[in-house]
């Protein structure tokens, strides 16, 4: 005779099954882990070891619930029950009284649970998704007592974690291709760009939730993303001082017959087999592909594993650090080069992760973030001009720039002027002052330096 009956109702399931039956209805990812953190202390409620059985009503949703139940108590089999979907209170409670388990778990449906809950005890809270009732049934009786309830498990918290670690998970995905993709083309400045671009992405986010996320897989994380990062770095540089080259060749600042492209071609081919040997001696492709795979299962605090992480919690941070990046912007001293990169790579952070997380922070975060692109591709005019100033200046002490060292000292002087013009604009906006005020010659001389250093930059930091 069974002296306890524990009735349950499934979690939260998803709206519809691709088959389109109601009994192919799964839970959804964030009801399944609401359950599974939530059950192991609602179950403790029956005391250590019950002896119990788990019935289960045939639907997906159900077993998928009956399965939490059963890995929370310990059983080792569940019962499908056609009574539970039927919702035939008859039909069950004559499997009850049949049974010989001293304490049954039925996982069924709404409004099953509610009814068959009011007519054995009486009064019983509304069972939500997920909620679970015990009913001690004594040999005989029509009506039973209540022993405990405990309401389901909220999801919204799960849900928006779920978003977090699919956009991650995402991110990780696409790094791995434009790796694949830049290890097959090293060639292609493009393909450089856009693994860069997506190294950073990942960076991003990984820095973003390091306040919930495992200390150790985001320093796994960050060891390989930031070496990365570095071994490709002056290839990059090496890129935008390339096309700023060309571009002075077309504008006639540079004569046709210059053999300065020649140099950075071949100073660029020594460079890219550099990064090569480096990505093979290191397995960049198999450690990102591992990276990948780790990335799949974000591995959170304790804090976060018990309770989710809610919108509200992703909102505040991204608030503090968009005022940190604020702040720092306001009043930024443009002459300083390290402070201009730190401030033009933290809004770029910012923005990516606005992008791939403005699903849990909203449209007003991420139009925001759209202010801080505008600024922030301003400031990376001045830093790769800064960029290609210095790197043709160290290129005019190396031996293989011996016989363009001139040329050099073009490109040098070019971006010198770039740098003051933008610098200069930028300070005029600042303080408020109107481009009528500096004439018509002024302006137009500004717009070809500024125009010049935005087409040599192409979006990411070198």
């Amino acid at each position: 005779m069974v002296k306890t009956l524990v009735l349950v109702r499934h979690g939260d399931p998803e709206a519809s099954a691709p088959s389109g039956q109601d009994l192919d209805r799964r839970l959804t990812p964030s009801g399944a882990r609401a359950l599974r953190v939530s059950y192991p202390r609602t179950f403790a409620l029956l005391g250590d070891d019950p002896q119990l059985r788990v019935w289960s009503s045939p639907a997906v949703r159900a077993l998928e619930t009956a399965d939490v139940v059963a890995a929370a108590t310990g059983a080792e089999d569940i019962e499908v029950h056609q009574s539970l979907y039927a919702q035939d209170a008859a039909a069950f409670l004559a499997e009850l009284e049949a049974a010989d388990a001293p304490c049954v778990v039925a996982v069924g449906h709404a409004p099953f649970v509610d009814t068959l809950a009011a007519r054995l005890v009486g009064q019983c809270p509304s069972f939500g998704k997920g909620a679970a009732a015990a009913i001690s049934l004594a040999p005989g009786a029509e009506r039973g007592e209540l022993l405990w309830f405990v309401a389901g498990p909220r999801t919204s918290s799960w849900q928006e974690l779920a978003v977090v670690e699919r956009a991650v998970a995402d991110a990780a995905d696409e790094l791995l291709a434009r790796c694949r993709t830049f290890l097959d083309a090293p060639d292609d400045p493009a393909a450089l760009l856009d693994f860069r671009l997506a190294l950073r992405r990942v960076r991003s986010l990984v820095q973003f939730l390091a306040p919930w996320q495992s200390k150790k897989q985001g320093r796994r994380c960050e060891h390989l993303l930031k070496d990365l990062q570095a071994a490709t770095a002056r290839l990059r540089e090496l890129d935008i001082l390339s096309e700023c080259v060309d571009g002075l060749v077309e504008s006639g600042e540079l004569g046709e017959n210059c053999l300065l492209p020649m140099a950075c071609a071949k100073e660029r081919a020594l460079e890219r087999a550099s990064v090569i040997t480096h990505m093979r001696k290191s397995r960049a492709r198999k450690a990102l592909a591992k990276m990948a795979d780790d990335l799949a299962h974000l591995r959170w605090k304790s804090r976060v594993a018990e309770g989710g992480l809610t919108a509200d919690d992703l909102r505040a941070r991204f608030d503090a650090q968009f005022d940190e990046v604020d702040e720092a912007l306001f009043g930024l001293d443009l002459r300083d080069g390290d402070a201009v990169y730190v401030a033009r790579r933290d809004a770029k952070e910012m923005r990516f992760v606005a992008e791939r997380l403005g699903e849990v922070l909203g449209r007003e975060r991420a139009q925001s973030s759209e202010t801080l692109d505008e600024i922030q591709r301003e400031l990376r005019a001045l830093s790769d001009a800064r960029s290609i100033r210095r790197l043709a200046d160290e290129c005019s002490k190396s031996p293989r720039f011996r016989g363009v060292r001139a040329d050099l000292g073009v490109v040098a002087r070019d971006q010198a002027e770039v740098v003051s013009a933008i610098t200069s604009g930028m300070e005029r906006r600042e303080r408020g002052v109107g481009d009528e005020a500096e004439g018509d010659a002024a302006p137009d001389a500004v717009g070809e330096k500024d125009d010049a250093a935005t087409d040599a930059a192409d979006g990411e930091e070198a």
